[in-house]
């Protein structure tokens, strides 16, 4: 099998004694040692202020962040590591607050990984450098699984860490962003040049350049440990102005130095860059078509982002359709090669919880369960939960997950695979989304019928699932197909429930919801959305047949029917689909999740969201091509 995570692996680290002067009676610490790399992380004794002056003094970030006039500063780190950098950045950003010139400026640092440490060892580390707060557990609470791909973690004061777990020279040429994306810093770390060639390529460099800025307002300045000569003469290459200077205790010199100028070729156009081809508006005015989990979670993302969005859906309330669910379960694809497949559906899982996270101590009800027992089944047998495995177990830093566990159902054991998952109720999720959107903006019992009707918005995003097959807006619009479903919930007395350990996955769901059992669904190629009796017989005779149970068809049950919308490969359709003009606005497709709604729809509008606020988008651009909408016009 090739390497199914792209290089990625997770951290190496053994914690071995200092060195000490000789004679020295001072005990020797111990200090964090890359075994992958043959050289130390940092040293306790004086790793905090090692870090404050190669990369936040060398930056000059201090007088930067106090003089800041743009609404955004960018850092740009080779090699998270311990993420020290980050958090001693962090701890400047917030101490600067009251004399910064513009306090509501956002503080974004993007840092690429290859070797993820283990959160364990992170928070010991955290620990011994007794630099332990509030930026630190959020970190780690949001902290990713050593998975490859690009991770949004949200801090507190306005900071946003987007964490890219790739070899470096793959995430550069993966990183989708627009022309106009500039860093205001970099922080050159990653181990020496002499231990760690790859992080120091001829294309880290053409990136710096290709990003770098030198105006009345911004210049890019760099900092690195390393005096190294290749080094120097590579950045001079590139336009930069490079000084030598003193370096950090021991460490004769060291590297700083800011960007002049160079003519730097852009890369080979793809279908990625389509995302940034409207012209920026300073505050655009954006319409969203559909409130089911994909219209509900765009306005989530970029009424968030401080942009004016307008919510339209032909019903009377948010979650009519597919979304309407009580249920709805969200997991990841599991494949053996970890496929283009498999790893968006791991990037959406992690929007997904992290946003459950963020909003779990408000909302306590928000979700059901953050796992799941997946029983062998006609998708996944015995044999292949198996491999899975050995595949998937030593990525999570949770040791329960990917595990064979077993669960009673009636006093009969049922084993499986615990599983990342995610449980909530459809419309309690969809109305948490857009709990801070003003209700001006929500325009329920309106129907859009054309998009001449939205002539005054600058973006229009199609989130209309199934209904694009009945009336679609554009003429050009992807044709999707029809999966209906029918969910059946059965209320339960408290002597009836089974005390489920997990929600399980099998050829259908068996979930226990506050009072309710809900069982299916089903898979039909159909419109039909009428509560089919036979639908209900075939959910309740599957549980029954599986698990030992006498449910019975009468008035305790409930039945939901949802219309999802598929495409031809599953991957959903989330890009531009035409470029607005003076006629008409810039029009957006977020639709074709199929059953992975609830998987896909942070996501995605994070895509969207990201692109129309001109910012770095939340995945490589490989990822890119397989979800947009003009896959099929260009393929």
């Amino acid at each position: 099998m090739h390497n199914a995570f792209l290089g990625v692996e997770p951290a190496r680290i053994e914690w071995r004694p200092a060195t000490v002067l000789e004679g020295s009676t001072e005990q020797a610490p111990l200090i964090p040692y890359s075994k992958t790399f043959d050289d130390i992380y940092f040293d306790t004794r004086d790793g905090v202020a090692e870090t404050d002056y190669v990369f936040l003094q060398s930056n000059h970030l201090p007088k930067r962040f106090k003089t800041l006039s743009q609404n955004k500063f960018v850092i740009v780190e080779t090699g998270f590591g311990t993420g020290l950098n980050f958090l001693r950045t962090c701890k400047l950003w917030y101490e600067l607050l009251s004399e910064r010139t513009n306090p509501d400026a956002q503080l974004h640092f993007i840092s690429i990984e290859q070797f993820p440490i283990a959160p364990d060892d992170l928070k010991f580390m955290y620990q011994t450098l007794d630099i332990e707060s509030e930026f630190t557990e959020s970190l780690l609470k949001q902290y990713p699984e050593a998975l490859p791909g690009v991770y949004s973690i949200e801090l507190p004061c306005n900071i946003k860490l987007t964490l890219i777990l790739s070899p470096i020279d793959k995430a550069l040429k993966e990183f989708a962003a627009g022309e106009d994306f500039k860093v205001d810093a970099w922080f050159l770390d990653g181990f020496a040049p002499s231990k760690n060639p790859e992080m120091w390529a001829k294309g880290l460099l053409h990136f710096m350049a290709l990003h770098a800025i030198n105006d009345a307002q911004r210049q890019t300045s760099f900092a690195t440990f390393t005096a190294a000569s290749a080094v120097r003469k590579q950045l001079h290459h590139y336009g930069f102005t490079v000084k030598k200077q003193t370096g950090f205790g021991v460490k004769r010199h060291m590297l700083v130095g800011t960007f002049t100028e160079k003519k730097i070729s852009s890369p080979h156009p793809t279908i990625a860059d389509d995302y940034f081809l409207s012209a920026p508006t300073r505050k655009p005015k954006i319409a969203i078509v559909g409130a089911g989990l994909a219209g509900c979670a765009s306005a989530y993302a970029l009424h968030k982002r401080g942009l004016e969005v307008h919510l339209f859906d032909q019903a009377s309330t948010v979650a009519s359709g597919a979304s309407k669910m009580p249920a709805l379960l969200a997991t990841p694809n599991i494949s053996l090669d970890h496929n283009a497949f498999s790893q968006l559906t791991f990037l959406g899982m992690a929007h997904l919880q992290s946003y459950v996270h963020k909003h779990h101590r408000k909302h306590p009800e928000l979700s059901y369960s953050e796992t799941c027992l997946q029983l062998g089944s006609e998708k996944y047998s015995d044999w292949q939960l198996e491999q899975y495995t050995e595949v998937y177990r030593d990525r999570h830093w949770n040791p329960e997950l990917f595990q064979w566990q077993t669960t009673k159902i009636k006093n009969v054991d049922h084993r499986g695979l615990l599983m990342p998952a995610v449980l909530v109720n459809g419309p309690f999720y969809c109305q948490s989304l857009i709990a801070s959107v003003p209700s001006s903006q929500i325009h329920l019992n309106h129907a859009i019928k054309s998009l001449e009707e939205l002539k005054e918005y600058q973006h229009v995003i199609l989130a209309t699932g199934h209904h694009n097959a009945l009336n679609k807006l554009m003429e050009n619009e992807p044709s999707l197909s029809p999966l209906r479903g029918q969910l059946t919930a059965l209320k339960q007395k408290s002597s009836q429930r089974l005390a489920l350990d997990y929600p399980v996955n099998y050829d259908g769901h068996l979930f226990e919801c506050q009072d309710q059992l809900i069982v299916g669904a089903t898979f039909d190629a159909s419109l039909d959305e009428t509560v089919s009796t036979e639908d209900r017989q075939r959910n309740l005779q599957q549980a029954n047949q599986r698990f030992g149970l006498d449910l019975k068809n009468n008035k305790q049950c409930t039945d939901y029917v949802g219309i999802r919308a598929t495409t031809y490969d599953r991957f959903p359709y989330c890009g531009p689909l035409v470029e607005s003009n003076a006629e008409l606005p810039m029009v957006w497709t977020n639709y074709g999740f199929g059953t992975r709604g609830l998987c896909f729809s942070l996501l995605c509008a994070e895509v969207i969201a990201s692109a129309i606020n001109r910012e770095p988008l939340p995945l490589p651009k490989t990822l890119l091509q397989r979800i947009s909408p003009r896959r099929i016009q260009k393929a």
